[in-house]
């Protein structure tokens, strides 16, 4: 997530300093900005659920993820609301606007980079245990639990992994 976002703020900041030039080649300009918009959805808009929803112990999961999905829709609401004053304020030059709309978002991507890389954990060692304390805390509190069907087979033939003919 944090190269994503690294390298959206890096292509953003190379679109907003040199616009007046890159734009001047169109073909250069549709494939500088696919690529920007590409990356800002292979990396961070790939990870971004999966990141906050395991971020979590299972027993409060579903609600902090509602809240970060919360932050995230008035993030997006605010994020619309002020983009137009931006590109106003500059009058009639288009071209200013559109630079100064970049460059504001490319500063987000790298504060979403440096976000990313120092202040969420590693939680892949942390996740195979998860499972087992929360059952293990169930248990703890009294509750009769029963994890899957242990008297269903799976079919013969069936395996999820690859495909049998």
């Amino acid at each position: 997530m944090a190269l994503g976002f690294g390298l959206q703020a890096i292509l953003g900041f190379i679109l907003g300093g040199a616009l007046g030039k890159i734009q001047e080649i169109l073909p250069l300009f549709i494939v500088m900005y696919g690529v920007f918009l590409t990356l800002g959805e292979v990396g961070p808009g790939a990870t971004i659920v999966l990141t906050s929803s395991e971020s979590f112990p299972t027993s409060i999961r579903g609600q902090c993820l509602g809240l970060i999905a919360a932050f995230g829709k008035a993030g997006a609401a605010i994020g619309t609301a002020v983009f137009a004053p931006i590109l106003a304020s500059y009058g009639d030059s288009v071209y200013k606007g559109n630079q100064a709309v970049f460059l504001i978002g490319s500063g987000f991507a790298a504060a979403g980079a440096i976000s990313c890389w120092f202040i969420i954990p590693d939680i892949s060692a942390r996740l195979e245990n998860e499972d087992e304390a929360w059952k293990k805390y169930l248990r703890d509190m009294g509750y009769e639990i029963q994890w899957g069907d242990e008297e269903t087979k799976d079919p013969e033939g069936l395996r999820l992994d690859a495909l049998r003919s």
